[in-house]
């Protein structure tokens, strides 16, 4: 009788078995619309072959028969689902689907992925997702940071998760956790999906302005929600050199003792001295303004959570939005969303603080004031000191509103200033806002490098006065980067080995560089990593400029 080893029995199992299916949630209550895309990300610790993926169809669905289309791109969904250039479909499943039922998901074609990390995208057809809301997050933009959120078995673990209504286009919900389970073998031959991604940063960010945007209040993540206590219960606008540097603070919300402003809808504006003694600050509250100090002698506040500077110019908004945001009077947004206030129990109060003494800061409260049509309530205070600082605290605060409810929350001089693009606050303080605004040099791709094709790449944000640029290719991505001080680039980062070099004339504010790729199957998965420079004088010593980092990897699909 022949005996087989341990280490053959152990090699036999591992090829025949996998753990199979990797399953998450069941019965999410929350939505997209038909067309619309859920998210997540998917770590591969070993070949496997998807066969089939089981996905939750919404209580919207009609019954009937549905597409599913898989799409892979670069090695994450964070910050590249409104890019539809960067994902390919690998695979498609047509499927019997009805209301609040999970849908049977067999690929036509099963693909196969190699160790690694994949974005994966799921497009609805004929039917919508059904999925879960992140809940206990520490992050809203990390994959897998919620308790609801992380899943894992021998061969993969999946990181959820967000979702949009309109596929790889729009708002971006976020934390939704993808319903359902993912089907494989193990072997396989990967497939290669050409796809690239921005890393790292270039060098001269600066900025007037600072904000989160949460797309759907559900992920709102300050002060207490849902009985949880959130990292950032206070922040602190620290007021210096004419701009802001907000950290966290352990400030809570002073209860108020003044009467609630009386007012008429619940959509409005008022101005602080209207309700103050005396028709005055108590003191001028400085600001920055067009790289310098001002001063404030009178606050507009509105019903929908912000507040203005008087006598800037003000109207209501209650449709919270980023281009009103960034285009308008300078705006102090503490939780900027359409609310409520007339609604029984609930109130807004101006105030100052005299517990500590007379020159205690003036307070503006919005005291279990509740969501616009509902009657779940935040409460919420700005704090405004004499030396100019501000402070936005957080006490129970809704995540109720749906999807047509958004909220913002920072800061910006408005008057045109540029998008820095929204921030998850809680992970990123402390965070600096600026006399300037001056977007980095950025390098991006125009097409996914597909062999046999090219890879064309756009370096955009050129300083006005510069002739010359410069595109590096390397084989070895710098994380997070060789600090280039030395050489006289104080703030400038070198992000990948620069093996190949090529110079570009500039007669503009950017330029573009093609780089051809060959049609061998060798290179087919390979990774090749890229990084602009531009000859421009004042910024630094050198007078050189670097972009982000470009990580391309070559396919044939």
């Amino acid at each position: 009788m022949h005996k087989l080893s341990c280490a053959a029995l152990l090699a036999l199992s591992a090829l025949g078995f996998a753990q199979s299916p990797l399953t998450t949630l069941s019965g999410g209550t929350n939505l997209g619309n038909v067309g619309g895309g859920i998210y997540f990300d998917l770590h591969v610790n070993t070949t496997i072959t998807i066969t089939q993926i089981d996905f939750l169809c919404s209580a919207n669905t009609v019954a009937g028969t549905g597409t599913l289309n898989v799409f892979l791109g670069p090695t994450t969904y964070i910050g590249n689902v409104t890019n539809p250039n960067l994902w390919a479909v690998v695979g498609t499943a047509t499927t019997a689907v009805a209301p609040s039922t999970v849908a049977n998901g067999v690929l036509t074609q099963p693909f196969a992925l190699g160790p690694g990390d994949y974005g994966i995208a799921l497009q609805s057809n004929a039917f919508s997702h059904g999925y879960t809301n992140g809940v206990t997050c520490t992050s809203n933009t990390i994959p897998g940071s919620c308790s609801n959120s992380l899943f894992s078995n021998a061969e993969l673990t999946l990181r959820a998760g967000a979702a949009q209504n309109v596929f790889l286009s729009g708002g971006i919900f976020n934390p939704r956790i993808f319903n359902g389970a993912i089907h494989y073998t193990l072997g396989g031959t990967p497939v290669q999906v050409a796809a690239w991604e921005p890393y790292g940063k270039g060098c001269y960010a600066r900025y007037r302005s600072f904000y989160q945007l949460f797309p759907n209040p559900v992920g709102f993540n300050m002060g207490n929600t849902g009985g949880v206590t959130n990292p950032v219960s206070a922040l602190r606008l620290q007021f210096a050199n004419s701009a802001y540097h907000v950290v966290p603070s352990t400030n809570t919300i002073v209860p108020p003792i003044s009467a609630p402003v009386t007012l008429s809808t619940n959509d409005s504006t008022f101005n602080a001295t209207s309700v103050l003694p005396g028709a005055v600050l108590p003191f001028p509250i400085p600001h920055p303004l067009n790289g310098g100090v001002t001063f404030a002698f009178d606050l507009g506040i509105s019903t929908d959570g912000y507040i203005v500077p008087a006598p800037a110019s003000m109207a209501n908004n209650a449709t919270v939005a980023v281009a009103t945001f960034l285009s308008q009077a300078p705006r102090w947004c503490p939780h900027w969303k359409n609310m409520a206030p007339l609604t029984a129990g609930s109130g807004i109060y101006v105030e100052q603080d005299t517990s500590g003494g007379p020159g205690g800061p003036l307070l503006v409260t919005w005291n279990n004031v509740a969501d616009n049509a509902l009657t779940t309530t935040s409460s919420f205070q700005v704090a405004f000191y004499s030396n100019g600082d501000v402070e936005y605290r957080y006490g129970v605060m809704s995540q109720n509103g749906g999807g047509s409810l958004p909220v913002i929350v920072g800061w910006t001089e408005g008057g045109g200033a540029l998008d820095p693009g929204s921030i998850e606050i809680s992970t990123s303080l402390p965070i600096d806002t600026f006399t300037v605004d001056n977007q980095p040099l950025t390098l991006g791709l125009n097409n996914r490098p597909l062999l046999g094709g090219s890879a064309n790449t756009t370096t955009s944000a050129v300083p006005g006065g510069t002739s010359l640029g410069a595109i590096a290719f390397g084989f070895t991505q710098l994380t997070p980067g060789l600090d280039l001080s030395g050489i006289g680039m104080a703030g400038c980062r070198m992000l990948t080995s620069f093996d190949v070099t090529a110079s570009v004339p500039v007669t503009g504010s950017s330029f573009n560089f093609s780089l051809p790729i060959p049609n061998i199957t060798a290179l087919n998965g390979g990774l090749i990593y890229a990084q602009s420079l531009s000859v421009s004088g004042g910024y630094n010593t050198l007078g050189v400029l670097t972009s982000n980092g470009v990580r391309m990897k070559l396919g044939s699909l």
